[in-house]
């Protein structure tokens, strides 16, 4: 047993813990309020020995211990200089209050189900703060409860971050050719590749479908510069677009165009006149 002594405003506190665990400062924060870690002549004036052999028999002063111990025989301080005992029992050796105050670990047992638990890295992308009355109570931000007694507002603080939502879809939508979009968060719906903005007939079909598909509410990214298609094909595949309409002389001849699934990958051609119905079909999908 891991016996840690902390000073509290309301006086020391033990906080037990098994061996091979952490105690959760914050955890242990939420039930006995603020605290530190009490100093050496703190502990040899309030327990009697010295740190590091310290054990949770004998003591007066308030108990807290962790769940994973309330089963099985430890080993713990003896509460005296160099020695240690053995066939230490919660409940035969010493009471405590039961408080989940350690730092989990993956293989510790869910304190509800019993299931192991596992560790996945994540992203923060939002975070709740519960204020409480810690402001309110100052800034004298009150309210009338049912009984018309006067009582300080309980504050809580939302936040969302836009760029981490960004980050996090990125990390989890992405290729070896660059960005894959969720289109519920994609800057632009349709991205328009006009390959040859020295043809006429090309720079009309893209400036057209590009009025067209805005006027029925779906944003539209158009590459308008004259690069080489390849340079197009590229960074329309970097920038992770959804849906991409390839506009090529060959397909236009036909009075067609070429809808491309950024995903997927998959490729189809389609009527001119016919994209607008198509893309809004696909969208709202």
């Amino acid at each position: 047993i891991k016996s840690i002594l902390v000073i509290s405003n309301n006086g020391p506190v033990l906080a037990l813990v098994r061996g091979d665990q952490e105690l959760h400062e914050k955890k242990l924060n939420k039930i006995v309020g603020e605290h530190r870690p009490a100093h050496k002549d703190e502990v040899k004036e309030v327990l009697g020995v010295e740190a590091g052999f310290i054990g949770p028999m004998n003591h007066k002063i308030r108990i807290i211990a962790d769940p994973c111990l309330k089963q099985g025989v430890y080993v713990s301080g003896a509460n005296k200089p160099h020695y240690h005992a053995k066939g230490i029992k919660p409940g035969k050796d010493f009471d405590a209050e039961w408080h989940d105050i350690h730092v989990a670990k993956a293989g510790d047992f869910c304190l509800k189900c019993n299931a192991p638990l596992r560790i996945e890295k994540a992203i923060e992308v939002g975070n709740i703060f519960r204020l409480g009355t810690k402001y309110s109570i100052p800034l004298k931000a009150t309210f009338l409860d049912e009984n018309g007694q006067e009582k300080p507002i309980i504050m809580g603080s939302y936040g969302i971050g836009p760029t981490r939502i960004a980050a996090a879809a990125i990390e989890q939508n992405h290729d070896k050719d660059g960005i894959i979009w969720p289109r519920s968060i994609a800057p632009f719906d349709v991205e328009i590749l006009p390959l040859n903005m020295k043809d006429k007939n090309t720079v009309d079909v893209a400036e057209k479908l590009y009025q067209d598909l805005t006027e029925k509410g779906i944003e539209v990214l158009m590459d308008d510069r004259d690069e080489r298609a390849g340079v197009k094909f590229k960074d329309a595949d970097l920038i992770g677009i959804p849906t991409h309409i390839v506009l090529g002389e060959k397909n236009l001849k036909e009075s067609l165009v070429e809808i491309k699934d950024r995903k997927t990958k998959e490729a189809k051609k389609v009527a001119i006149d016919e994209v607008v119905e198509k893309l809004k079909e696909g969208i709202k999908d």
